[in-house]
């Protein structure tokens, strides 16, 4: 007789839950409602940042346009600021001070580019290329930015076949890229789409850069070939991957061009 009550009372219970279910559905549920949440956010590469694997540049605030990077991409390129990321390619070369451009800075750009226009010649090529980074070396030597991107010591060491090691580089690369001439693609923010960031028109600055995807390692650049690769499997080039990587970064910094860290070695 005691329990009949509670089964009375779960009984009403669940018939009033019902009911209340029931007139609410009815009175509330007519139809189903969408709001509009807006468009949200824009992807990196719709909004102008970095998109997840591309490589990014600044351009370092009064200095000089690079004579081996694209015009178009000089101009797109943001400054640097301290809260550019590390990982971004610094452009720029003759800071500006109080007075005005560096003349020294000019004419040793000049001069490398003069070398390596002769560099390419297997008959006294890598004499003008060598002589071209003995004087950047001692120019790096008293400049703040430049200083820890100078490797070695020239005295101690033996003379680099940089023009053997470019020349393989290149008819290895143009092999494996179907001819294509750009040595780098970098994410234009302006466009929003990768862009060649060497100037197509200067041959000399993308025989230059042909080998430093493979010898520089900056955790961006790097992934496309193995320095192997583009030696074509040849030991005497790869052994000179060793001897002027260093050099090769050196030498693009000193011409506006600075990979992020001025690490190098053989993949």
């Amino acid at each position: 007789m005691g329990i009949a009550p509670l089964r009375c009372a779960a009984a009403l219970s669940v018939s009033c839950l019902l009911a209340l279910s029931t007139t609410a559905g009815g009175a509330g549920c007519a139809s189903t409602e969408y709001v509009n949440e807006g468009p949200g956010q824009p992807t990196p590469r719709a909004s102008g940042s970095l998109p997840p694997g591309a490589v990014g540049v600044c351009k370092q605030p009064f200095t000089k346009r690079p004579p081996i990077v694209s015009e178009e991409l000089w101009a797109h390129a943001k400054p640097c600021t301290p809260r550019t990321p590390p990982s971004y390619i610094r452009l720029g070369y003759a800071k500006e001070g109080a007075a005005g451009t560096d003349p020294e800075a000019e004419q040793l750009v000049q001069r490398v580019l003069e070398a390596l226009a002769e560099g390419t010649k297997p008959d006294g090529g890598n004499n003008q290329v060598t002589g071209a980074i003995r004087a950047v070396r001692a120019y790096a030597a008293r400049k703040d930015e430049l200083r820890a991107r100078i490797v070695r010591d020239s005295a101690s060491e033996q003379t680099c076949d940089v023009t053997y090691l470019l020349n393989t580089m290149s008819a290895a690369r143009s092999k494996l890229s179907g001819g294509g001439a750009c040595t780098a693609e970098v994410f234009d923010p302006e466009t929003r789409a990768e862009a060649c960031l060497f100037d197509a028109k200067r041959p000399e600055g993308l025989w230059l850069s042909s080998g430093w995807s493979c010898m520089s390692f900056t955790g961006a650049l790097g992934t496309e070939a193995s320095c192997h690769q583009l030696c074509g499997y040849d030991d005497y080039c790869a052994r000179q991957v060793y001897c002027a990587a260093g050099d090769v970064n050196l030498l693009l910094c000193t011409l506006g061009v600075c990979l992020p860290e001025p690490s190098a070695g053989i993949r």
